[in-house]
């Protein structure tokens, strides 16, 4: 295959395009490196807006992305990707296809001065689990192991960007594992093919993302899991494994990211809260759709991160747990009083100078009246 097949394979499984089987292994038609740095937000990045929650959290917790890896050379990544344990497809802190860079940069890509781009979680700390190097080609048994090696590494979050149509007894234990750590996971509830079902996400304690387009749910994009929430999954702008500029695709599993972003902020934020707590706090700021809700194809609504981290739950509310719940936001600086201090002893001493001086010409006035009008010596009188 030439170099150009190589990179349209690569291109269609980052955008979600299908495209003949490559008869070549894909890692030989690595994601190329973007210099070009974009000069506005993506429309996801607007209708979110996370930036207005991080003066509150900024997602300082661990967040696993189970996927083909994450570029530990990415600009903005750079120091953000502690890799965890090979699990035999090579080391998870490089990333040749680019479909968890490009998830991952959603997730957790830090701020730069003069880029409108940005993740969701900017604090967040990265643990790549890489278990294929072809997001259309996915071990279940892999799959599995691969949430657990997250797990056991010390996420808090566990976005997983990979979809199976198969069940298998290690998924189901791995995810059976992780809800008994007390982690959150994450995972596409979109498959390819209509009929199939989507796993992790159809799996119970599972959080089931369902994508979301500029005009909404994506029409012709199947699910094989009952959506529990939607998030922006088209015309997305993020990273590659390499340079510092940006790239645009779309995938339905690339929602995942907005959503276990959110999350880590919610843990970031609200510590003491456990994991079912911090998804019943996602499902319940939503932003709903019209009509009945759980919605067919948005689950609960759109993830807002905002909502999720300053909303306050009283005890008869959607949400029992946390209970009435205080909002600390940061205090304004103490404002500098000195300017206002002096401006005041000013006045006060020029006020001063003016009795002073306006006492003394009124006891010279009266001086001068006592010289004019002497008093009579008693032998002038007449």
């Amino acid at each position: 295959m030439t170099a150009a097949g190589r990179a349209a394979v690569v291109a269609g499984l980052l955008l979600g395009i299908a495209v003949p089987p490559a008869p070549v292994a894909l890692a030989e038609g690595c994601a190329a490196a973007q210099e070009q740095v974009v000069g506005e937000e993506s429309w996801a990045q607007r209708r979110l807006a996370p930036s207005r929650v991080w003066a509150l959290a900024e997602g300082a917790v661990p967040v696993a992305v189970v996927d083909t890896g994450v570029s530990a050379t990415a600009p903005a990544l750079a120091g953000a990707v502690t890799p965890t344990p090979d699990l035999g497809g090579g080391p998870a802190d490089v990333d040749c296809s680019g479909h968890g860079t490009f998830l991952a940069g959603l997730i957790a890509a830090r701020p730069r001065d003069g880029v409108p781009f940005a993740g969701v979680a900017p604090a967040a700390r990265l643990l790549p689990v890489r278990v294929t190097d072809n997001p259309a080609e996915v071990d279940p048994v892999r799959l599995g192991a691969g949430i657990r090696a997250a797990v056991d590494a010390g996420a808090r979050v566990v976005a997983v960007g990979l979809v199976t149509p198969l069940d298998r007894p290690e998924l189901r234990a791995a995810v059976a594992a992780a809800a008994e750590k007390d982690v959150v996971v994450v995972a596409s509830a979109a498959v390819r093919e209509s009929g199939t079902r989507a796993y992790p996400a159809a799996l119970p304690g599972v959080v089931a993302v369902a994508p979301l387009g500029v005009g909404g749910p994506p029409p012709n994009t199947p699910l094989g899991a009952e959506p529990a929430v939607a998030a922006p999954a088209e015309a997305l702008v993020g990273i590659a494994p390499s340079g510092a500029g940006h790239r645009e695709a779309s995938a339905p599993e690339l929602a995942v990211a907005y959503v276990a972003g959110a999350a880590a902020l919610v843990r970031d934020r609200h510590p003491g809260l456990r994991a079912p707590a911090v998804v019943a706090r996602l499902l319940a700021t939503a932003d709903r759709p019209a009509g009945p809700s759980p919605h067919p194809r948005v689950g609960h609504g759109v993830v807002d991160p905002v909502a999720a981290v300053t909303t306050v739950f009283a005890p008869s509310g959607p949400v029992r747990e946390p209970v009435a719940e205080r909002l600390d936001v940061p205090r304004p600086p103490e404002p500098d009083t000195a300017p206002a201090r002096r401006a005041l002893w000013f006045a006060a001493v020029v006020l001063g100078a003016a009795l002073v001086l306006g006492g003394g010409a009124g006891l010279v006035a009266l001086g001068r009246r006592g010289r004019g009008s002497p008093t009579p010596a008693p032998g002038d009188a007449r």
